[in-house]
């Protein structure tokens, strides 16, 4: 069994051109597309087969017109099944790609641009660190001999600078379009948020305000990262559309000692599962996860390599592997990979059950949208059909 993506195309020049010309001294203009969106049914099925990867992905329909109005659908695009974890995946695809990384300085999004930079991709990170960006760049071009990765200055916290960031990286493209964005930039836990002596604190004194630099990096600045992702992935073709949200372990699990960290991480899990069914107003972007467990990279403080000592953590090759295969791989939309330590599992798709329980309710949601979109239309075709059959010839009488 191949993966398929299936789309439903509505389409029918000569009935659509028909009506045009039938009812163009009387009808508004409306009639015509709302006829032609609610009763000329599928006209196409086609079906293409993207890997031999033992999964489905599909598309439930997409309805495009040769018009000069176009009306909005409501699709659900995710992988039906589980990914195969042992099935190989074609890294050619990354050739073609224009690929964002926010954070991409050191640490993870740094593995990530390496890889993807070798594989032939154009590859633009953003991050605050101008200095170790800019020099993390120049050893790429070289180890790679790839001219198409480049740095650009970026605060995720910023709308205004992530806006900035999104339009320089189009220009930067060869394609001048972008078809794959990580949100990767993080920080670790800053500040106390729980005060570890709060006896000291009178309690007729207010404690100082937390600081939430965390919470502006890791939540807030993935929230900037998604909208204008959905945004700007518009300029590429159906299909090579891609946002990975990069989450944590903690995004799961409870985190002593970092409670703020763990709450912006279960928050861009929560993020991703509202989002991850209802890419198709955003025509047909993957929306994929990752949430590795704690890596030997900047990220971690000097505490935790002390608590984490003697332990195994999870290997970076591991984390960079999981997300190319989200990125090469065409047919994985809607899933979410955690990355252990190699002894506890390695890669592993994680959630799968729940996601799917939620789904149940989550489809629910998405057919009541599509009843009610049909409603409306239909609603006016009525009142159309009635201003066409009752209304007008009484005008016209009257006028006589």
């Amino acid at each position: 069994m191949s993966n398929e993506v299936v789309i439903v195309n509505l389409r029918s020049n000569l009935i659509f051109d028909f009506w045009s010309n039938l009812s163009a001294p009387i009808v508004p203009y409306r009639i015509t597309t709302q006829l032609y969106s609610l009763y000329l049914g599928p006209r196409t099925l086609a079906s293409t087969n993207l890997h031999s990867a033992q999964r489905k992905a599909f598309i439930s329909y997409s309805s495009m017109f040769n018009t000069s109005q176009t009306l909005s659908t409501t699709d659900v695009y995710y992988s039906t099944t589980p990914i195969d974890l042992k099935a190989p995946y074609n890294v050619t695809t990354a050739g073609r790609k224009t690929i964002l990384i926010t954070g991409g300085a050191r640490g993870l999004g740094e593995g990530m641009l390496r890889k993807f930079a070798k594989l032939g991709a154009t590859v633009i990170v953003g991050d605050l660190n101008e200095s170790r960006g800019e020099s993390v760049i120049a050893k790429v071009r070289k180890s790679s001999d790839n001219e198409n990765v480049h740095f650009l200055p970026l605060d995720v916290t910023s709308y205004t600078s992530q806006c900035e960031f999104f339009r320089s990286a189009r220009e930067l493209s060869p394609t001048k379009k972008i078809t794959t964005v990580i949100a990767n930039a993080g920080v670790a836990e800053l500040g106390s948020f729980i005060e570890s002596s709060p006896t000291k604190i009178p309690l007729d004194v207010d404690p100082p305000e937390p600081d939430m630099t965390t919470v502006d990096v890791n939540f807030k600045g993935v929230l900037y990262t998604t909208k204008l992702a959905l945004h700007h992935l518009r300029s590429s073709p159906v299909g090579q559309r891609e946002l990975i949200l990069v989450g944590s372990m903690s995004s799961f699990t409870s985190g002593p000692m970092m409670a703020v960290y763990s709450a912006t991480k279960h928050g861009v899990l929560g993020l991703f599962r509202s989002i991850r069914l209802f890419p198709s107003k955003r025509d047909g972007v993957r929306i994929n996860m990752i949430c590795p467990y704690f890596v030997d990279t900047p990220i971690v403080p000097i505490g935790g390599k002390v608590m984490l000592a003697g332990l195994e953590i999870a290997v970076l090759d591991d984390v960079v592997d999981a997300v190319s295969r989200l990125v090469c791989d065409e047919g994985i939309a809607g899933r979410c990979l955690a990355i252990a330590p190699r002894q506890a599992g390695g890669v592993m798709e994680v959630g799968v059950q729940e996601m799917e329980n939620v789904d149940a309710f989550c489809k629910r949601v998405v057919i009541a949208m599509n009843m009610r979109s049909k409603m409306e239309i239909f609603t006016k075709f009525l009142v159309d059909i009635l201003w066409l059959l009752v209304v007008g010839p009484i005008l016209r009488l009257v006028k006589e």
